[in-house]
């Protein structure tokens, strides 16, 4: 009875194994793509704070990013797509160079999509203008919508 159950656990083992080498791979731009939710979430922001979310992408794909102020964002927040290297550089107050499609200044809300390479990526929300209350944003990041 043992080895029987033993047998059968190997084969399933082993069915799953070569189902999971023969798939196809999924491609960006192609056929297989698939919508992969990086981020769903009401992220909650500190007065003068920030929040970051980091992703990376093994290839070239199309990331839709949605934003919405919840509570106390009538002053507006702002919003940047980076790479991880750049963030280091946002961190400690320096320059930093971030995708234009992705930037939203003093916004209580948006929605852009654009296709990006691949890399490692940080998606900011920054509480930059409420300074005496913290403020909750919806954030929504997708790759191929």
């Amino acid at each position: 009875m043992l080895k029987s159950g033993l047998v059968a656990l190997c084969v399933t083992f082993t069915a799953v194994l070569v189902s999971l080498t023969v798939a196809p791979p999924a491609h960006a731009a192609g056929l297989f793509a698939k919508t992969q939710v990086i981020v769903d979430e009401e992220i909650a922001l500190s007065n003068h704070g920030s929040q970051m979310r980091g992703f990376k992408l093994s290839g070239k794909a199309t990331l839709q990013v949605s934003v919405k102020g919840v509570k106390n964002t009538d002053k507006g927040f702002d919003v940047y797509l980076m790479t991880a290297d750049n963030y280091e550089n946002f961190e400690k107050g320096k320059e930093f160079k971030h995708f234009p499609t992705f930037q939203g200044l003093k916004i209580t809300g948006a929605t852009n999509t654009a296709e990006i390479p691949a890399g490692d990526y940080v998606l900011v929300i920054h509480n930059k203008y409420n300074l005496l209350k913290g403020m909750i944003v919806q954030v929504k990041a997708t790759i191929n919508p």
